[in-house]
């Protein structure tokens, strides 16, 4: 009969997930020697090896795998049965993790904001970050919602569209290409594009929907610092209306009409379609979709 505690669990999740026994024992609060003990009894344990460790860098053996599937569903059902439990003794209350796309971040800042007024006891920890390290926040169910653009294809997620985000070029408010009614793709692609670093979602639908190959090598990857750049006049961006409505409206930086733009895509509100929400995700997911349409 296998046998194991759950502080070995923890330990094995965070040590798969983090590929490191040092950023696991920070994670966890407690020391790397620790840590290190947990795997090696839940290696005797199990009777077999769960971790590949070659130099600084950890991996899962075949069997770790396998094991680690485990520890997620294992560790899954007591965080929401901790949750279940403290939202029964004060249903007003609760815990929500929360992670963002950065073009996200305003209008997620205000909803949450309005939420706590509603909702006093509850806490949240709200993490802005690209859409890279968002699929893995999916991915591990390390999030109980995430809010972002289109959501993956290749994961069982349930995702709600709940507003619009439409997708501008602006321009330093000198440049000439705005004395143009209109400008053509093949005339801003002569351009210096500024855009966001491989893999973030509004490249992915640039090059997509507007058929575009961004021409150098300015990759930036937050869309203040593309509002900065631009604003210097170092080149063109790509970025959401939304996040640029100030600068907009006091001309810091301008709009300019081009073919296929503005491209309209959707903020998502998403969660793995495996866990059941707690109560206070269910009620936050309720709420900016009701927001947005209001």
């Amino acid at each position: 009969m296998i046998n194991y505690t759950l502080k070995q669990l923890y330990s094995f999740e965070a040590v798969v997930r983090l590929k490191s026994f040092t950023k696991a024992s920070k994670e966890l609060y407690i020391t790397q020697p620790a840590v290190y003990m947990q795997i090696q009894q839940l290696t005797k344990n199990i009777g077999s090896d769960l971790v590949n460790i070659k130099g600084k860098k950890v991996s899962p053996t075949h069997i770790g795998k396998k094991f680690y599937q485990t520890c997620l569903r294992v560790i899954s059902t007591l965080e929401q049965s901790k949750a279940d439990i403290e939202q029964s003794l004060n249903p007003n209350s609760g815990h929500l993790e929360i992670s963002v796309a950065t073009t996200t971040n305003s209008f997620v800042s205000r909803a949450l904001a309005q939420f706590k007024n509603q909702y006093p006891n509850m806490t949240f920890h709200l993490e802005v970050t690209n859409r890279k390290l968002l699929l893995e926040k999916l991915a591990n169910h390390n999030s109980d919602l995430v809010i972002m653009g289109e959501p993956p294809t290749d994961m069982l997620l349930s995702a709600h569209p709940f507003m619009e985000n439409p997708l501008i070029v602006i321009s330093h408010p000198d440049h000439p290409l705005l004395k143009n009614k209109r400008n053509t793709i093949k005339a801003i692609s002569r351009e210096t594009l500024i855009t966001r670093e491989q893999g973030s979602g509004t490249r992915i639908t640039i090059e997509r929907d507007a058929g575009m190959k961004f021409n150098s090598e300015i990759e930036i990857n937050s869309n203040e610092a593309i509002i900065e750049a631009v604003q210097a006049g170092l080149g063109i961006g790509f970025v959401s209306k939304h996040t640029v409505q100030l600068e907009l409206e006091n001309n810091i930086i301008k709009q300019l009409n081009v073919d296929k733009f503005p491209i309209t895509r959707h903020w998502y509100v998403v969660h793995s379609a495996k866990t059941t929400l707690s109560p206070i995700a269910q009620r936050f997911k309720d709420f900016i979709i009701e927001s947005a349409t209001n």
